[in-house]
C-alpha cells in the first residue's frame, strides 16, 4: 500500500513538472522564435503524459536512485515529444543542456561493476552518444540526397546524441532505443502513406518515436 502511495505521489510530481513544462516551452519558443500555440488540450499532454511516466518508474523501481535519474530523463524526453508533435522542431535550449546533464548523470547512476566492459557510465556515455548522432548524421544527409528534403530533421540528430548519453553501451541499449524508434516512425510512416495521409516525399517527425524507443528501453531494458 506504501508503495503504491508513493507512486502515485510521485505522480503527482510529475504531473507539476508537466506544467512547468508547458510554461518552459512557450518562453523557450518565443525566444527560438517558434510557433507554438497550445488549445486547452494540447496543455494536457506534457502534464498527463509526466504523471503516467511518473508513476510507471516509481511503482518499478520503488525509492532509489535510478528513479530521480530516470525521472529527469522523462521530463526531458517528454518536452521532445509533445513539442515536436505540435511544432515538428526540438528546441536547441532544450537539447544542448540536455546532453549535459545527461553527461553529469552518468557520474552517478548505480551501474555494473567498475571494472567490466562496457561501462555504462562516463566513461562510455559519450562514446555511445557519437555513435548515436554519428548514425542519425548520416541519415539526414542521406536523406537529403535521396529524397531531396529531410528524412530526418536536424534536430533528431541532436536527439541521438541525448539518447546515446542517457541510455549508454551497456546491454546495446542506444541501439534498442534507436532501432524502436525508428521502426515505430517507419510503420506509422508506412500507414500514412497506404492511407495517402502524406506523401512519399513529405518527412514524417520521428522526435516523437525515438523518444518512445527510448522511454520503453529506460522502463523495460536493466542497464
Amino acid at each position: 500500500m506504501s508503495h503504491l502511495l508513493f507512486s502515485l505521489g510521485w505522480a503527482v510530481v510529475g504531473g507539476a513538472l508537466g506544467v512547468g513544462l508547458n510554461y518552459l516551452s512557450r518562453r523557450l519558443a518565443r525566444i527560438e522564435e517558434i510557433e507554438f500555440d497550445q488549445s486547452q488540450l494540447d496543455r494536457l499532454l506534457m502534464p498527463g503524459l509526466s504523471a503516467v511516466l511518473f508513476f510507471l518508474f516509481a511503482f518499478q523501481l520503488g525509492l532509489q536512485r535510478l528513479l530521480f535519474i530516470d525521472s529527469v530523463f522523462v521530463v526531458i524526453l517528454v518536452q521532445v515529444l509533445a513539442f515536436d508533435l505540435k511544432t515538428r522542431y526540438i528546441l536547441d535550449f532544450i537539447m544542448y543542456p540536455s546532453w549535459v546533464i545527461a553527461f553529469a548523470l552518468a557520474f552517478v547512476t548505480p551501474w555494473t561493476a567498475a571494472l567490466t566492459w562496457p561501462w555504462p557510465d562516463w566513461r562510455t556515455a559519450p562514446v555511445a552518444a557519437a555513435l548515436a548522432g554519428g548514425v542519425f548524421l548520416l541519415l539526414y544527409f542521406g536523406g537529403q540526397l535521396i529524397f531531396g528534403a529531410e528524412a530526418f530533421g536536424f534536430g533528431d540528430v541532436k536527439l541521438a546524441v541525448f539518447i546515446g548519453m542517457a541510455t549508454g553501451l551497456s546491454n546495446l541499449r542506444v541501439a534498442h532505443a534507436l532501432l524502436y524508434g525508428v521502426f515505430l516512425g517507419g510503420f506509422v510512416a508506412i500507414i500514412l502513406l497506404i492511407t495517402r495521409i502524406r506523401k512519399m516525399k513529405e518527412a514524417v517527425p520521428y522526435g516523437p518515436f525515438l523518444t518512445l524507443g527510448t522511454l520503453l528501453v529506460l522502463y523495460a531494458q536493466s542497464p
